[in-house]
């Protein structure tokens, strides 16, 4: 007598919920694999064992699912990385929100290149939340350079707004060929070399410690002037006798 065939166990209908969130995981490792160039919400459905018409249940569009992902990934971020510690010196803290914005692009190099290419430049990217979302990271930086000028720290006299501009140009010049795939960046040099540039621009110097070449130039004239003193002294003698 041939043995019964087993039925198919009925597939498991996962919570409204949880099936986005599997959907948004796995979108997110194949937009990391293959670039938003060559994403396809095909790939995605059959890694998550479900018909792609299941994904269009839930985001209108490829391109909403994208938006969805690049928002919880600056979600993610703003609850993961804290701002450094306010007591610490402002130089430090100032290189830890720029390390952080750094170490950001490393790690998540296809969303990143998603955001400043397609989004970025869609007219209406001031109305998306991932813009909003974004102005959240941005201001991290700008608090520790109003709580610098506060404390005395840092120079008043030049606008918050370019300092913040001039600090994020910097990260995307020193990522740009990353995000093209064409070389590679250490965020560590990097977050280094522009909090110096930066903060070397916009810290107030005391007046016994002046920096850079202007310290150059006040031990010269030091110099000169211990010189010229000198050689009035042995003019003075040498007339005298």
């Amino acid at each position: 007598m041939a043995e019964p065939t087993p039925s198919r166990p009925a597939t498991r209908r996962l919570p409204r919920d949880q099936r986005v969130a599997t959907i948004m995981q796995t979108a997110r490792a194949v937009l990391r694999e293959r670039g938003s160039e060559q994403f396809l919400t095909a790939e995605v459905a059959e890694r998550c064992g479900i018909s792609e018409g299941t994904i269009y249940k839930y985001f209108a569009t490829k391109r909403d699912l994208l938006i969805q992902v690049a928002e919880s990934w600056f979600e993610e971020f703003l609850t993961e990385e804290l701002p450094a510690n306010r007591q610490r010196p402002v130089r430090d803290r100032l290189f830890h929100v720029i390390w952080n914005s750094l170490s950001l692009i490393r790690r998540e190099r296809a969303l990143t290149r998603f955001v400043l290419m397609e989004l970025r430049s869609d007219p209406n990217y001031r109305n998306m939340r991932v813009y909003e979302l974004n102005r959240r990271i941005a201001a991290r930086v700008t608090e520790v350079i109003e709580d610098g000028v506060k404390r005395g720290d840092l120079r008043a006299d030049i606008p918050l707004k370019l300092v913040r501009d001039m600090i994020f140009g910097g990260i995307e010049h020193q990522t740009w060929a990353y995000l093209r795939g064409e070389g590679d960046f250490s965020v560590e040099d990097s977050a280094e070399g522009i909090t110096d540039v930066v903060f070397r621009g916009i810290a107030v110097r005391p007046a016994s410690e002046p920096a850079g070449i202007d310290a150059t130039v006040a031990r010269l004239e030091k110099v000169a002037a211990a010189l010229e003193g000198g050689l009035k002294t042995l003019s003075e003698s040498r007339s005298a006798s």
